[in-house]
């Protein structure tokens, strides 16, 4: 069983004293507000989640903090494996750059007023992650120990994501903060390539990189703790201060 000993999530933002706005005081022209009463309320909730990925790709203006959604950068994951099952290692990813959450689609959003929580399906046809990388163990019957870049990508992933939220208002103007984020992921298909891994042996950094490619089912579900705890964090970061900046009745009208 994984374990995921240390996760780092540190976006790149602007780093200027400048004064943000409290909240945004003008709703997006893209975001239109839904009505619960409405029955097509889950579509036109959906539609206004999918805009946060594409039209905030690249920031929010006034939210210096936010950063970029596509590429996303996460400064330092680390994992360890205590030695059951296929995987049995000790590796850190270093400057990851997390490629594709703009061609987000949100195939479901559901709110429920009475507990709080917003359920999404999140689909992403592809996420490419590059990164450093060190690392130490074994991965199926293979003995690593190497360092240099890593490249992976995930196929159709699937996010069914939990948010639950808290209450609050600020100069009379109502806000859904997410409190925490749940998630669970499953993709079609994961590719990794591994460089480095036997200094510069590149005849045997094939055969495990291809070792790794015809086994990637089993890998992913090693791996799949780590994966979906550094792209839980990730989301629970930006969901936070989106919802912590565009007042809930930009999403929807009859909040109470």
């Amino acid at each position: 069983m994984i374990r995921v000993i240390y996760v780092c999530v540190l976006f790149v933002a602007l780093t200027k004293s400048l004064v943000a706005e409290k909240y945004l005081t003008k709703k997006p022209d893209f975001i239109n507000p839904c009505k619960q009463t409405d029955p097509s309320f889950s579509q036109c909730f959906a539609k206004s989640f999918q805009a946060i990925y594409s039209e905030y790709k690249d920031g929010i203006p006034g939210l210096k903090n936010f950063g970029s959604i596509d590429p996303l950068s996460v400064k330092r994951v680390k994992i360890a494996e205590d030695g059951n099952g296929p995987v049995a290692i000790n590796i850190e990813f270093n400057n990851m750059d997390v490629i594709g959450f703009s061609k987000t689609t949100i195939k479901d959003a559901r709110f429920d007023q009475s507990k709080l929580t917003i359920k999404i399906k999140i689909y992403v046809p592809k996420i490419i992650i590059k990164s450093d990388y060190s690392m130490n163990g074994r991965i199926l019957t293979l003995p690593l120990n190497g360092n240099g870049k890593s490249h992976l990508e995930m196929e159709n992933m699937e996010l069914d994501t939990i948010c639950k939220l808290k209450r609050r208002e600020e100069d009379g103007v109502k806000f859904a903060d997410v409190d925490k984020v749940l998630m669970n992921i499953k993709v079609s298909g994961f590719h990794v390539q591994l460089d480095n891994l036997f200094n510069g042996q590149e005849v045997l950094e094939q055969t495990a990189n291809n070792l790794f490619n015809d086994n990637w089912s089993e890998l992913f579900e090693a791996l799949r703790p780590s994966i979906t705890e550094t792209i839980r964090s990730v989301t629970e970061d930006r969901f936070k201060k989106v919802f912590a900046f565009l007042p809930v009745k930009y999403f929807i009208e009859d909040y109470e």
